[in-house]
């Protein structure tokens, strides 16, 4: 492809989009209503309006493929980042965010997969962060309507992104989606 960085960028991310739209086909969010590639085109836009690059965008629109799809569509993934039309550390770049966003289903316990995550988000490329401040404002403004267990957990699970990684985002210049975040969960009462 032989266009200029820009257009190599917007490129990347346009297939970025198509590739997750094909991975999440047919899933639908925890409402079972609401198709799941929704989530993914929030986070990016949510990452975009944050400031976040196009690595950061490419990122969010594939940070769940890992976790929620088949492993022939994970190798896909593996494949599709591999030949974007980007610099090789831009490429290595993504797949590292991704990785890091993705919970590892070998590890028992949701807090427990949560903390390895966010301990490998805090070695990751500096954008994890901004992505996955994105990914849990809309994950949290999802959980308004689900029932108290659920929301209670989420709090909690909130609390623990918020105590880890507000350090690395003023550091990094993510002040205001962390800041974003906060207020969000601080608009819910910690024992709703």
């Amino acid at each position: 492809m032989d266009t200029s960085p820009v257009a190599r960028q917007f490129f990347s991310i346009k297939s970025a989009a198509d590739h997750a739209s094909r991975a999440h086909k047919g899933q639908f969010r925890k409402d079972r209503r609401t198709p799941y590639i929704v989530h993914p085109a929030r986070v990016a836009g949510y990452v975009s309006m944050f400031g976040g690059s196009h690595g950061a965008i490419i990122s969010a629109w594939l940070h769940d493929v890992y976790e929620d799809c088949t492993p022939e569509w994970i190798s896909l993934t593996d494949s599709f980042i591999a030949v974007l039309p980007l610099p090789d550390d831009e490429r290595q770049d993504i797949a590292a965010i991704v990785d890091a966003l993705t919970k590892k289903n070998t590890i028992p316990g949701k807090e427990a997969r949560l903390s390895d995550s966010i301990s490998r988000i805090l070695d990751a490329p500096p954008e994890a962060t901004l992505v996955k401040i994105c990914d849990r404002i809309d994950n949290f403004l999802d959980t308004a309507c689900r029932d108290g267990r659920v929301r209670k957990r989420y709090l909690v699970s909130t609390d623990e992104i918020i105590d880890r990684l507000s350090l690395r985002a003023d550091l990094y210049g993510y002040e205001k989606a962390m800041q974003t975040l906060k207020d969000i969960r601080y608009a819910s009462p910690k024992n709703e």
